[in-house]
């Protein structure tokens, strides 16, 4: 997290971290660990499943809450 200076070697270290210093202080809503969490396991899957084929549907929903979490990001970020 660029702001805060904060750097770890793994990205459940920045999701952990984002979690606590911003959804559980109430900076962005709850729904968002799940936009985080959902957006990670696809990550994961297709990085490391054999034959790993996302659905469109699940496209349509991966772009959708990217497009909402980087809205509340920059709006947070105009704030500072």
């Amino acid at each position: 997290m660029v702001v805060e200076r904060f750097d770890s070697k793994k990205h459940s270290g920045i999701i952990s971290a984002f979690t606590h210093r911003y959804i559980k202080t109430g900076a962005f809503p709850k729904e968002f660990s799940k936009i985080i969490s959902d957006a990670f396991d696809v990550r994961g899957d297709s990085d490391y499943e054999d034959f790993y084929a996302i659905q469109k549907d699940e496209i349509i929903k991966q772009i959708g809450n990217a497009t909402v979490f980087l809205s509340a990001v920059e709006t947070y970020i105009r704030t500072l």
